[in-house]
């Protein structure tokens, strides 16, 4: 993992704000939905690289085949609507059938949602608002991973440690996805990100004259992306921030919690955007024995 430049710093967000317009937050969540697309490497889009990474630490195919995935912070969809196909794809070609993806937020996207859904029949939402930090199991008899896509960040570390707590006690894995971090190369992809809204606005809000407006004539929506993309880079974990918010309470070492609760973690990342963007992950799975 590359090397971090300064502390965590849990600054605020103006998305996580109760008075942030709802035009910007469905904004927000559309563009982390197209950067998942975005391809620029070889190897493929972020999202079909993050699938590759499920499967491997999953355990392979037949494995992966036993869990629905619950998309815990899902935004306006994230990587999931390319995950998915890519995945059960693959796991068709083996002789396995297909996994479920189940799609939830506090603040639901629900018309993006609906298109997501009206295109796989292996995709579906739930229209209440869902509480990472409470969240309850949804897989019914199959195993359950929670997904956390470039969301984990935005929780402080009382909340947070809520969010993987949850995912221990009702849950048989969990992944952690990030691309901000207060790394060289993170906070030189956000600054190129940064510019994107300047296109992006013109695709998504090409129907209404007001949201132009603010975006060209008052630079509202390149602001916001400045101040929450640096604030997201300042925000992210490291592999021994994030496991100590769930062994500091058991006085634990890492290697201690794994083998008294029979749980596996591991973490790395890998250049998924060339020349900076790295796609940071973070995963516990638990042992079959348990």
């Amino acid at each position: 993992m590359n090397r971090v430049l300064f502390p965590r710093l849990h600054l605020a967000e103006i998305e996580d704000q109760s008075w942030c317009p709802d035009f910007l937050r469905t904004h927000t969540h559309r563009a982390l939905a197209r950067a998942w697309k975005t391809t620029t490497s070889k190897n493929g889009s972020p999202a079909f690289q993050a699938s590759k990474i499920l499967v491997r630490e999953l355990g392979g195919l037949s494995k992966t085949a036993e869990y629905t995935f619950i998309d815990s912070c899902a935004g306006a969809g994230g990587p999931t609507p390319i995950i998915e196909p890519r995945l059960n794809e693959q796991l068709r070609a083996a002789g396995l059938g297909s996994v479920r993806f189940k799609l939830t937020d506090l603040w639901p996207d629900l018309k993006a949602w609906r298109e997501i859904t009206s295109k796989s029949e292996n995709i579906s939402y739930i229209e209440e608002p869902i509480d990472a930090t409470k969240a309850k199991r949804l897989s019914g008899d199959k195993k359950e991973c929670r997904l956390y896509n470039l969301c984990f960040h935005h929780f402080d570390d009382p909340a947070a440690a809520q969010v993987l707590e949850s995912a221990v006690e009702s849950s048989d894995a969990f992944f952690i996805f990030e691309i901000t971090h207060r790394t060289l190369p993170a906070l030189l992809n956000t600054t190129f990100i940064i510019l994107s809204p300047f296109i992006t606005t013109i695709y998504d809000w090409w129907w209404s004259p007001f949201h132009l407006i603010f975006t060209y004539l008052i630079p509202l929506i390149p602001l916001f992306y400045a101040v929450d993309g640096y604030v997201s880079c300042a925000r992210v974990r490291t592999p021994e921030e994030t496991w100590k918010l769930l062994t500091r309470s058991s006085g634990l070492s890492k290697e201690e919690w794994e083998q008294k609760n029979g749980w596996k973690l591991r973490s790395g990342s890998q250049v998924v955007l060339p020349p900076f963007g790295t796609l940071y992950w973070y995963s516990g799975v638990k042992n079959e024995a348990k």
